[in-house]
């Protein structure tokens, strides 16, 4: 039996594809970790070494190191894409890490012989290693975890693999500098460590279960150019697949260039040790560390490449600043000088800003490539990352060569200026952009502002077609009904709005942005703009009419107007009803009488969006009603047991009085918000084995006291009831 045979019912529940915490990719995540370290180790060891070689040419052995690590990824990206594809991604990971310790006995058999040439080569094999690796971890994800799933988990691979290169480039330095001259001095705590590491990730990677195979009947690429091309062309068929991977290979190449620089920004600012840089490289990569996360989370469950713009803009500003750095960055003399401080906090700004930028573009890569292609389109992303890696690193040694003779020898440009050199570069880079997604720009920028009005939550997601045309049909209750319906679909939507409310240019250029269908007065303009919706409709779009025509002055559901129901006999496509749950009240509602000038009763304001199942065949507007009431029904019922939650409210409320008085009674007997939860969570447990489960009535014989109360609040929240 093969893989792609292995039937889905004798997968543990535990490793279904549905939670982070599942043991494959929890397995997966480690060993990323455990591979991302040993090669962040071996690499800055390797570089360390290499430079007590050639002492006079540092920029040289910088360049080496990444060219050394980078070359295989061009040349084995064809080969990489065939394993991917036609073997099982998690034996492409086994193999890979035992491979990985042979090339570390390499690598201790060069620093023991003084033979620095087979040093590198042995980081040329580690390369290798990894580029093989590459596409079956990455293409793994979406094989163990669902599609919505998949940014949050970039944002943690983002995270884990972040972490991995701090500690990697920290152990790396340090091993350089304490097993002294060429290696020599300790070559067995270096052997230790980076053997530790290979064997740890080969355990880990075991523990990942079998993956189907994608392609069993790929042949091998012995004409590696010519599939690297084939792989190619299977990237570039799409447009947008090839556009991601361009971005992709932008942001690692600038990404290696600033990681090369900052060593030379160090040495510049008065650095002499290897590990005197490591506090700013840990500024960089925790930056890109926390921007991967927030990219994940603020994601929500989706490709959310409006992020890209704030990226591509925070990756700008922040090569900018370093530039301006002034003074000595490292003074052991006053180590957190103001020099120091600031060249952290911009090294912080701009991977953070990176993060943001590289998370959007590795979860399309992963969720919108087809599955049986998956390894080929991402061996050709990653040919093109490594490319641009490579470009910019010798673009960098170009940068970075001796001018200026015997007499005065100084670089062609210091390292503030490359950071300035690559701000610049990204201009052109965040004008194409927002040129190229000025929609999902502006929906991220007016998602992260309504964050701060509304906490958003949603339900029957699942009831949106991935593809395919449909028509939303809401209940009307505020101003911002289109807007939050727009943050919240998982795919665009054409609003269908009335043009007196986009009378303003701005408003009426955010509406052509957004695609939106304007009816203004008189019925052939009706006719038409409703004809443009169903043509919508009909070629494969989500299109969203409010039927009531008007807002909501009571919060109640108004009569339908047939507008919909003309839309859908034309484009004969499912109808979803949506109910908006939670909005009346806020300040975009008539609450109180009017729409905008009062205070808000909360912030954020919580609201529920509810996706009700498809309806086919609908042709009057009574039966749809009927279906966004019954929608309305459940929601209200929903929010009520949500909000009706003894236990939480209980707990809530004695961790908010804390140490301060919460019970008292007439014999003296006083307990604080924590010592009454504590009191009572220790009493439920005492009282459970006491009685059986379907015990819902209780009888309590005790005084109106401080023991009463708790022992009654005990009884309520183990639901029962004390009598």
């Amino acid at each position: 039996m093969t893989n792609s045979e292995i039937p889905s019912d004798t997968i543990p529940a535990e490793d279904n594809p549905a939670s982070l915490r599942s043991t494959s990719f929890v397995a997966l995540t480690v060993t990323q970790f455990l591979t991302a370290t040993n090669d962040n180790i071996f690499r800055w060891l390797a570089v360390g070494i290499g430079k007590d070689y050639f002492p006079e040419n540092q920029s040289f052995v910088l360049v080496l190191g990444i060219v050394c690590f980078a070359l295989p990824y061009i040349f084995l990206s064809s080969i990489a894409g065939f394993f991917s594809d036609r073997f099982s991604k998690r034996d492409v990971i086994v193999w890979c890490k035992y491979a990985e310790i042979g090339i570390m006995l390499l690598g201790i058999l060069a620093i023991s012989t003084q033979m620095i040439w087979l040093l590198f080569l042995a980081v040329f094999f580690m390369g290798a290693q990894s580029a093989l690796f590459s596409p079956g971890k990455l293409g793994a994800i979406p094989e163990l975890l669902k599609e919505e799933k998949v940014p949050a988990a970039n944002g943690l691979f983002g995270l884990t693999t972040i972490g991995a290169t701090v500690l990697g480039m920290a152990i790396g330095n340090w091993l350089s500098d304490a097993t002294g001259h060429k290696g020599l001095d300790a070559l067995w705590l270096s052997a230790g460590c980076l053997l530790l590491v290979s064997g740890l990730g080969v355990l880990t990677s075991v523990v990942i279960r079998r993956l189907p195979i994608a392609a069993p009947d790929r042949k091998f690429p012995f004409d590696v150019p010519q599939q690297t091309w084939r792989d190619l062309k299977t990237l570039a068929s799409s447009r947008a697949m090839l556009r991601v991977a361009l971005g992709m290979a932008f942001f690692w190449a600038v990404g290696s260039m600033a990681n090369l620089n900052i060593d030379q920004f160090v040495a510049e600012g008065g650095g002499t040790l290897e590990t005197d840089k490591l506090p700013l490289l840990f500024s960089l990569i925790l930056g890109i560390g926390l921007g991967s996360v927030l990219a994940g989370i603020w994601s929500a469950g989706r490709v959310e490449l409006g992020m890209l713009t704030p990226g591509a803009i925070g990756i700008a500003i922040f090569s900018f600043l370093l530039f301006t750095v002034q003074g000595e960055v490292i003074d052991p003399a006053n180590f957190l000088n103001s020099a120091f401080l600031f060249a952290c906090l911009c090294l912080f700004g701009l991977g953070f800003s990176a993060g943001m930028f590289n998370i959007p573009l590795n979860a399309y890569m992963q969720s919108r490539s087809p599955t049986r292609t998956r390894g080929s389109i991402l061996a050709a992303s990653n040919f093109l990352t490594f490319t641009g890696i490579l470009l910019f690193s010798c673009f960098y040694g170009f940068l970075r060569k001796e001018v200026g003779g015997p007499d005065n020898p100084h670089p062609l440009l210091s390292a503030k200026q490359v950071f300035l050199v690559a701000g610049l570069m990204t201009i052109p880079v965040v004008i194409y952009v927002v040129c190229l997604i000025p929609q999902a720009t502006l929906r991220f920028m007016a998602w992260m502002l309504s964050r701060s009005i509304y906490r958003v939550r949603s339900s029957g997601m699942e009831n949106i077609p991935e593809e395919g045309g449909a028509v939303l049909a809401p209940n009307h209750v505020t101003w911002v009904d289109g807007i939050l319906l727009v943050l919240t679909s998982p795919r665009p939507v054409r609003m269908v709005v009335f043009s007196g409310n986009f009378k303003s240019r701005l408003l009426n250029f955010l509406g052509r942005i957004f695609g939106v269908i304007m009816i203004r007065p008189g019925d052939r303009s009706v006719s038409t703009s409703l004809e443009v919706a169903a043509e919508a409709a009909r070629n494969g779009e989500l299109v969203c009419i409010f039927p009531e025509g008007e807002l909501s002055r009571s919060g109640q559901i108004q009569t339908f107007k047939r507008g919909v129901i003309k839309i859908l006999e034309k484009a004969d496509v499912p109808v979803i009803p949506v109910f908006l749950d939670g909005l009346w009240g806020s300040i975009f509602s008539f609450d109180r009488g009017k729409f905008f000038w009062k205070w808000p009763r909360k912030i954020p304001y919580p609201v529920w969006i509810h996706f009700g199942e498809p309806m086919n065949k609908v042709d009057n507007v009574f039966q749809l009603r009927q279906a966004v009431q019954d929608l309305g029904a459940e929601a209200v019922d929903k929010r009520m047991k949500n909000d009706a939650n003894l236990t939480r409210d209980f707990v809530f409320q004695c961790k908010k009085r804390g140490r301060r008085l919460k019970y008292a009674d007439t014999t003296g007997q006083q307990r604080s918000g924590k010592q009454l939860l504590m009191n009572t969570l220790i009493l439920r447990r005492l009282i459970r084995p006491l009685l059986e489960d379907d015990e819902k009535y209780v009888g309590v014989m005790i005084p109106p006291t401080v023991g009463a109360a708790t022992a009654n609040t005990a009884l309520a929240i183990d639901k029962r009831v004390a009598v």
